[in-house]
C-alpha cells in the first residue's frame, strides 16, 4: 500500500473578513504544500458556532469522565442535536494529521473565537473517543500582530494544545502589522522575504513532523 501525503488543516483564529491573519495563514499553507502536503485552508466564519454552553450540548452523551466510569470509550448517541457548524468543522479536524494556526492577540492572549472552537471540538460526537480531534495532531502556530506583541498569544495557545495532547512544533513566526499594501503583494504573499520564509517554514515543519512521527497512515 502507498502512503498518502500528510493532511494539513490551515486556518486563522480571527473571524474578520479582511483579517491579516487569514492572509498569513494562506502563506503558511504554501509552505505546507511545497513540503508535499495535502492542504485545506478553512475560514472559521464559515462554520458558525455558538458560545459553548452545556445546555446546547448533550453533556451526558459527550462526557468522557462518565463514559470512562461506565467502562466505555466512545461518544454515545445524543438526545440533543449538535450544532450544524460543529458537525461540519469536526469533519475537517478529523481529516487532518496536523494544523497550522495563525492567531491574532486579543487582550494579551489568543481570541475568544479560537478558544470557543477548541471547547467545541473537544466535545465528543457519537462514535468519537476522548480528544479524537486533538490527540496526536501536529500543530504549528504563527501570529500577525502589532509591533511588540504576539508572543503571549502564541505561548498561551501552545500551552493549551500541549495540555490537551497535541504535539506543537518548535519555533513560531511573528508578522508585524503595518498596512495591508505594505505587508502583502497583489497575490496576498508577504512582501518581506525573510518573514514569508519564516511563515512558510512553519507550515513545512508541521508536514515534516507528521511524516517523522508516522501519522499519515495508508491509502485514503
Amino acid at each position: 500500500m502507498t502512503q498518502r501525503p500528510p493532511r494539513i488543516l490551515v486556518f486563522a483564529g480571527s473571524l474578520r473578513a479582511e483579517s491579516y491573519n487569514k492572509r498569513v495563514a494562506e502563506n503558511a499553507a504554501e509552505g505546507a504544500r511545497a513540503a508535499g502536503a495535502d492542504v485545506r485552508v478553512i475560514d472559521l466564519k464559515e462554520f458558525p458556532l455558538p458560545v459553548y454552553d452545556a445546555d446546547l450540548f448533550d453533556s451526558v452523551a459527550g462526557d468522557p469522565h462518565a463514559l470512562h466510569d461506565a467502562g466505555g470509550g466512545v461518544g454515545g448517541p445524543h438526545a440533543k442535536p449538535m450544532p450544524e457548524g460543529l458537525l461540519r468543522i469536526k469533519e475537517q479536524f478529523r481529516w487532518a494529521d496536523g494544523w497550522v494556526v495563525s492567531t491574532p492577540m486579543h487582550s494579551g492572549t489568543y481570541p475568544a473565537a479560537l478558544h470557543n472552537l477548541i471547547d467545541w471540538i473537544t466535545r465528543m460526537a457519537p462514535g468519537e473517543r476522548p480528544l479524537d480531534n486533538i490527540n496526536r495532531k501536529v500543530i504549528g502556530v504563527v501570529s500577525c500582530v502589532f509591533a511588540g506583541s504576539g508572543t503571549l498569544a502564541i505561548a498561551e495557545f501552545k500551552r493549551l494544545m500541549t495540555t490537551l495532547g497535541s504535539m506543537v512544533v518548535p519555533g513560531s513566526a511573528i508578522v508585524e502589522i503595518t498596512s495591508h499594501d505594505e505587508m502583502f503583494d497583489a497575490e496576498g504573499k508577504i512582501r518581506d522575504q525573510d518573514v514569508r520564509k519564516a511563515v512558510e517554514s512553519t507550515g513545512a515543519r508541521v508536514v515534516k513532523f507528521v511524516e517523522k512521527l508516522g501519522l499519515t497512515g495508508h491509502g485514503d
